[in-house]
């Protein structure tokens, strides 16, 4: 489980794969109760149907999302020069949500980010642009 909330799994995504593996161990400890295997199996197929791909690349990762936060946060003068670590991944968590640990873990860490978060940084950054901001994501910097 902890592996699902390392990797950044979105929310939906853990609760599909929790589902899933429910339903296989509980098949696995219980190969006689039929009637278990039946409800856990109707809730699986019962689960609503996969958004699209482009609803998915919509959606920017905890990184880029966490960065964001906090450069507007040091816009503001309210970054982690101004603030405890803690209470700022607490408001990450709260408006992103996502695990408070993760976020904490990843900040405490540093974020770096890799070409997966191309993508994503250029469109953030366009849209601060858009908003008249000076604030920009640099993605070859260490948060």
């Amino acid at each position: 489980m902890e592996a699902l909330e390392q990797n950044n799994f979105p929310n939906q995504k853990q609760v599909d794969l929790l589902r899933l593996l429910n339903y296989a161990l509980f098949k696995k400890q219980y190969p006689q109760d039929l009637c278990g295997i039946l409800d856990r199996k109707i809730q699986l197929l019962q689960q609503p149907t996969e958004t699209s791909e482009k609803d998915h690349q919509d959606v920017a990762s905890i990184k880029v999302r966490s960065v964001i936060i906090l450069e507007l946060l040091n816009k503001l003068q309210l970054g982690t020069a101004y603030n405890d670590l803690s209470k700022i991944c607490k408001l990450i968590a709260f408006l992103i949500g996502n695990s408070y640990n993760n976020i904490y873990n990843q900040l405490q860490k540093g974020i770096y980010f890799c070409q997966f978060h191309t993508k994503q940084i250029d469109e953030a950054n366009k849209i601060l642009s858009d908003l008249n901001t000076s604030i920009s994501i640099d993605k070859n910097k260490q948060y």
